[in-house]
C-alpha cells in the first residue's frame, strides 16, 4: 500500500472519530412524543365499569353486536406461572404474557417492562394492540387458558403451556389460539395480528441497538432502530422512515424484538404467509439512573407485532394455530439445541440460532463460541475460557507467524538495495516496480509472505468480535477487576466540572484497553517492519495501537481482553523466535534449471525436513550453517 492510500486511511479514521464526536455532541432533533395508546389500552378499568373493549380501536361500540356479547369483566387479572428460570406473569388484558423475569443469570432481567401490551395479545390491525379482556377458564402450575369474544363475535381461545419433550426449554412457551365464529356470517379477516413486545437496551450507551428480526424460508434479517428517523439523512437525501420497510412474507419461521443480548421470538409451527409490522419509540429514562446519561434523550426501543395468516371462517366454523414463544438470552448453544432437538417427533428446525446475526464469519463463530463453551465447561470462568482459546488459536497459528517473520527479516535486509533502486529510478516508477520485483526473485523473498498471517487473522478476529458482541454467556461474569465482561472494566470515573471536546465532562477509567494499547505497541515493535515501509507508514504503524484503543475503549471487556492477551502470546513468540532461531541470511537464489524439469530433478532433490515452530525445515538449518 503506497504512502496515499495509508493517507485516505488515516484521514477516513479521522472523520469518522470526529462525526462520532459530533454525532454525540449534536443529536438530532427529538420526534414529538408519540401520542398515548387510547386510556383503555393502558390503564386497568375499575370494577363494575364499562369493559375496556368499548374504548379502544377495534373494540365494540354502541350499536354493535358486541354490545350483547360482552363475555368478560373489565378487570385485569394477574397470574404468574414458574419454573426453573423465569417467572412469566400473563395478564387477561389482552390474555398474553405481560412480563417474563429471567433468572438463569447472576442479575434477574425482565423483559417487556416498556411494551405497550402483553406478548401474544390479539390485535384487530397492524400497531392496535389487544383491545380485549378477557377470563382465565382454565390454568395449572403449567398452562393457562384465557377466553374472550371478539366485537364480531368469533370466540377467541388461547393457551399457554410450557413446553416439555424434544426441543423443549424454560423459556419457550406453546401458544395455541383457537378461533371460533359464533355469529351469524362468514368470518373473513387477514389483518389480526400478535404483539411480538418489545426489546431495549438493558443501557442507553450500549453499541449494539434493538432492532426488529425475522426468518423468512431461512433467511434471516434485522431492521434496528438506528435505521428509522423522522426526516432525510445525514448528507439530506430521502425521506422519514418510521415503520418497517419489510412488511410481507411467504414463508415466515419466526418474527419478533431483539435487544443485544435478549430476544422475543414468535415461531410458526410451519412455514407460512404473514406480514409483520414494527416501529420505535423513546424509552424514558427521566425517573431512572440514566436520567442524566447523555445518550438518554436517544435511547429508542422496539415493538412490533405478526399477523396470523388469511381467515375464512363460515358460521359455526372454528381453526386453531399453533405457535412457540421464545423469550430469553441470545445462547447459540441453547438455541441451537431447541431448534435440532425436535426430531421427527417435536416441533421442525425453525432456526432460531440465526437470531445471533453473526455475520459474513459466522462458521468461525460458531466455532470459536463452541470452543469458548468448552474452556468455560473445563474452568467454570468465562475470562479464563477467553484467554485459553486465545492462547489456543494462536497456538495453532504459531508456524504462519513464524514464516511470516522471516519473509519481514529478509525484506529488512533488502532494504538497502530497494532504496538504491528508488533512488536510481525516481523518475520512473514502472521501472522501480519491475527492478523491485525482480530482486525479490533473485533473493527468494515474497513480498506477499508477510501479510499471510494477518490475512488469516481478519475472519478469526470479525468471527470472534461477533461472538463477544453478542454473548449473553458473559452478562454479570466477572474475571480479576471486572465485574461483568459484556461491559467496559470502568474502575474509576474522574468528573471535570465541565465539558472537554471528544471527551466530555467525564472520563472512566478502563485498564484492560489500556493495557491492551500498551502490549499492542509493545508487540509491534518486536515485529519486524516491511522493508518498503517509509517514514510515514511507520509513524501510521505506531498509531494503529491507537485507533485501536479507541475502538476498544468504550466496548466489552472481553474483546479487550481477548486481545490483550494475543498481544502477550505474540510477544512471547517474538522472543522465543530469538531464541530459538538464527538470523535469516541473504542470499541469492540460483536459477531454476530447465532442462532439469524431464523428472530427474525430482528424484535429486532432497526431501525437506519436517516442519517445526519457527518455521524452517532441515534444509533451511543447512543454509544456515
Amino acid at each position: 500500500m503506497d504512502r496515499k492510500a495509508w493517507i485516505v486511511i488515516t484521514l477516513c479514521a479521522i472523520g469518522m472519530v470526529l462525526n462520532g464526536w459530533w454525532m454525540i455532541k449534536h443529536p438530532p432533533p427529538q420526534p414529538a412524543p408519540a401520542p398515548n395508546p387510547p386510556a383503555a389500552a393502558t390503564a386497568t378499568p375499575a370494577a363494575g365499569t364499562t369493559p375496556a373493549t368499548a374504548a379502544t380501536p377495534g373494540a365494540p361500540v354502541a350499536g354493535t353486536p358486541a354490545d350483547t356479547a360482552a363475555p368478560a369483566a373489565a378487570v385485569e387479572e394477574k397470574v404468574v406461572l414458574t419454573n426453573d428460570k423465569v417467572a412469566y406473569t400473563f395478564t387477561t388484558k389482552g390474555g398474553g404474557i405481560l412480563l417474563a423475569e429471567l433468572h438463569d443469570i447472576k442479575e434477574t432481567v425482565t423483559i417487556n417492562t416498556v411494551g405497550k401490551a402483553a406478548i401474544g395479545s390479539f390485535g384487530s390491525e397492524a400497531k392496535v394492540y389487544d383491545d380485549l379482556f378477557y377470563r382465565i377458564v382454565d390454568k395449572s402450575d403449567k398452562h393457562i387458558v384465557f377466553e374472550a369474544t371478539s366485537p364480531d363475535q368469533v370466540v377467541i381461545r388461547k393457551e399457554y403451556r410450557f413446553t416439555e419433550g424434544p426441543g423443549s426449554n424454560d423459556h419457550l412457551i406453546h401458544f395455541q389460539i383457537h378461533l371460533d365464529n359464533k355469529g351469524p356470517t362468514k368470518h373473513s379477516r387477514d389483518n389480526y395480528y400478535l404483539y411480538t413486545g418489545a426489546a431495549a437496551s438493558l443501557r442507553p450507551d450500549e453499541v449494539e441497538l434493538p432492532a426488529y428480526v425475522w426468518n423468512n424460508a431461512g433467511s434471516s434479517d434485522y431492521f434496528a432502530t438506528s435505521k428509522f428517523r423522522d426526516g432525510p439523512n445525514f448528507i439530506g437525501m430521502g425521506g422519514p422512515i418510521t415503520q418497517l420497510p419489510h412488511q410481507a412474507f411467504d414463508r415466515l419461521r419466526w418474527a419478533g424484538v431483539m435487544s443485544r443480548f435478549y430476544a422475543t421470538l414468535i415461531t410458526t409451527k410451519d412455514d407460512q404467509p404473514a406480514k409483520v409490522w414494527g416501529e420505535r419509540f423513546l424509552v424514558d429514562h427521566s425517573k431512572d439512573e440514566f436520567a442524566t446519561n447523555a445518550k438518554s434523550a436517544t435511547d429508542y426501543a422496539i415493538h412490533g407485532g405478526v399477523s396470523l395468516p388469511p381467515i375464512d371462517l363460515e358460521p359455526g366454523a372454528s381453526k386453531s394455530y399453533d405457535f412457540r414463544i421464545y423469550i430469553g438470552a441470545k445462547i447459540f448453544h441453547d438455541l441451537k439445541k431447541i431448534d435440532l432437538d425436535g426430531g421427527k417427533e417435536g416441533p421442525p428446525d425453525r432456526q432460531m440460532r440465526q437470531v445471533m446475526f453473526y455475520g459474513m464469519f459466522s462458521v468461525i463463530s460458531r466455532i470459536l463460541v463452541g470452543g469458548l463453551r468448552t474452556f468455560h465447561d473445563w474452568t467454570g470462568n468465562w475470562g479464563v475460557a477467553i484467554i485459553l482459546l486465545t492462547i489456543c488459536v494462536r497456538t495453532v497459528l504459531w508456524p504462519v507467524q513464524a514464516r511470516s517473520n522471516r519473509t519481514m527479516k529478509r525484506m529488512g535486509l533488502l532494504s538497502p538495495k530497494l532504496k538504491e533502486l528508488q533512488e536510481k529510478y525516481k523518475d520512473e516508477p514502472q521501472k522501480i516496480n519491475t527492478e523491485m520485483m525482480k530482486l525479490y526473485r533473485e533473493y527468494g523473498v515474497n513480498p506477499l509472505g508477510g501479510c499471510l498471517p494477518l490475512l488469516i487473522q481478519i475472519p478469526i478476529f470479525f468471527g470472534f468480535y461477533a461472538v463477544l458482541r453478542f454473548a449473553a454467556e458473559l452478562r454479570s461474569q466477572d474475571f480479576l477487576w471486572v465485574k461483568d465482561l459484556s461491559l467496559p472494566d470502568t474502575i474509576h470515573t474522574l468528573h471535570f466540572g465541565t465539558s472537554i471536546p471528544f471527551i466530555g465532562d467525564h472520563f472512566n477509567i478502563n485498564p484492560l484497553p489500556l493495557i491492551m494499547g500498551i502490549t499492542m505497541f509493545l508487540q509491534m515493535k518486536l515485529t519486524p517492519q516491511p522493508a518498503s515501509a517509509d517514514k510515514m507508514q511507520q509513524r501510521i504503524f505506531l498509531l494503529m495501537p491507537f485507533i485501536f484503543l479507541i475502538f476498544c475503549y468504550g466496548f466489552a471487556s472481553a474483546l479487550a481482553l481477548y486481545w490483550s492477551a494475543q498481544n502477550v502470546y505474540s510477544i512471547f513468540q517474538a522472543q522465543i523466535s530469538r531464541l530459538w532461531q538464527t538470523d535469516p541470511v541473504l542470499e541469492k537464489v540460483a536459477p531454476a534449471d530447465n532442462s532439469s524439469s524431464s523428472g530427474s530433478s525430482s528424484t535429486t532433490k532432497k526431501k525437506s525436513g519436517p516442519p517445526r515452530l519457527g518455521g524452517g525445515g532441515t534444509n533451511s538449518a543447512k543454509k544456515r550453517k
